[in-house]
């Protein structure tokens, strides 16, 4: 979750549904289904907010 943060916050070349598409992929190898869904759900609200400012 932190790397797309980082992702979303300073690699404007990276677009940020890829990096938190990448962050959600990683979390269901190792997370149970309610925890991947919080951290999407954080990543895009997150993404939301930098788009707004």
């Amino acid at each position: 979750m932190r790397v797309a943060m980082y992702e979303i916050l300073y690699m404007q070349d990276i677009p940020n549904g890829a990096a938190i598409n990448e962050a959600v992929e990683i979390a269901k190898k190792y997370e149970t289904p309610e925890t991947v869904k919080f951290i999407n759900g954080i990543l895009g609200s997150f993404a939301r907010e930098e788009i707004s400012q």
